[in-house]
């Protein structure tokens, strides 16, 4: 065998080594941060799917109410046009 492939082997079985024993504690440490800040971004979005959802139920409030007002007028505008045309 040739020494770059002697030296390849040795070298890729110390990184083989290296990545097993590795102290992986930062890595989690990491991952835990990012799952806190993400389960605090999904809170922060319920709430704010909450408050659109109220704020579009009062909306829809608002438009039929609107809606019967308007229908209330064109009776009224009938009623006058009627008498109107007597």
């Amino acid at each position: 065998m040739d020494i770059v492939t002697i030296l390849s082997l040795v070298i890729s079985t110390l990184v083989f080594v290296y990545a097993i024993f590795r102290d992986n504690t930062s890595d989690t440490e990491e991952l835990k941060e990012r799952v806190s800040v993400l389960e605090t971004n999904m809170a922060v979005q319920g709430t704010l799917i909450e408050r659109v959802s109220d704020e579009v139920n009062v909306h829809k409030n608002t438009l039929k109410a609107l809606a019967d007002q308007m229908h209330e007028l064109d009776i009224k505008l009938e009623r006058v046009l009627t008498i109107l045309e007597k």
